[in-house]
């Protein structure tokens, strides 16, 4: 999980066949400034080897995730601000499963009328039987989104690039887009705070890092974290096993961010 806390960017003018553009490319570091510049100065250098026909050189590249810091939980648990201004917890170790849709139904469901309600019921019930079944050893504690549902999985630490993860989000119908960016991220992500349009806003493009004040960005936030009072991400409704080792500190973060306890319309 490449999360940092000092950013830079690197701009040059490349020729790209034929034609003059600017690029940038951007370093981070935990260390600091003059460490970021570093990292973002060989990265551009890379890009334009790139561009210049070089090939390998991005295959094992792992994804920086380019947003602010808001909260650090602890070295694997963080908290950020991602581009449409949502807070979003990434997890190097905590599994959350993303579950827009149930799985698919044989012949037999072709011609019976689905809901979004039938739908969670039926993801909520695929979810029951996996963990009743080939997974009696974990905990699943289920959450109801305004899409389908929110699992978060307890009982031992996940490694999001691995097989055996992968194949677990694949077998539990996690979505697709969000399987693959926790494998090119190395961690696991949830969304605390509502979608903007969800709310009756109009999103806004948050541009990390910012050149100096953004009086409009701080104008827009203070907006959005009003309105989002009146609404929860996710709503708690139930858990299934129990982990031996509790109940961990960001599972109650989450729980109190999303607002799982209330009684809000979700978003």
């Amino acid at each position: 999980m490449k999360i940092f806390k000092h950013w830079i960017s690197e701009k040059r003018r490349v020729n790209i066949q034929g034609e003059e553009k600017e690029i940038r490319t951007y370093g981070g570091s935990n260390t600091s400034i003059e460490e970021a510049a570093r990292k973002a100065k060989d990265k551009m250098e890379k890009v334009i080897r790139k561009i210049n026909g070089e090939s390998g050189l991005f295959e094992d590249y792992e994804a920086e995730i380019r947003e602010e810091i808001l909260q650090t939980l602890d070295s694997k648990t963080i908290i950020t601000r991602n581009r449409y201004g949502a807070q979003v917890m990434n997890a190097e170790t905590l599994m959350f499963l993303d579950i827009d849709k149930p799985k698919p139904a044989g012949l037999g469901g072709l011609f019976k009328k689905n809901t979004p309600e039938s739908d969670k019921e039926k993801i909520y019930d695929m979810v029951r039987k996996l963990a009743a079944s080939k997974y009696q050893g974990l905990a699943f504690r289920i959450y109801e989104t305004f899409q389908g549902a929110r699992v978060i999985v307890l009982g031992q630490d996940f490694d999001p690039q691995s097989r055996a993860a992968l194949d677990m989000m694949k077998e539990f119908n996690c979505d697709s887009l969000y399987t693959t960016l926790c494998n090119k991220q190395a961690c696991f992500r949830a969304r605390l705070t509502p979608k903007p349009r969800r709310i009756k806003m109009e999103s806004y493009k948050v541009n990390y890092p910012r050149e100096g004040m953004d009086a409009a960005f701080e104008a827009w936030l203070q907006k959005y974290e009003m309105e989002s009072r009146h609404y929860s991400v996710c709503r708690f409704v139930e858990q299934i096993g129990t982990s031996p080792f509790g109940m961990p500190e960001a599972v109650h973060m989450h729980d109190e961010v999303t607002g799982t306890a209330t009684h809000q319309p979700l978003a």
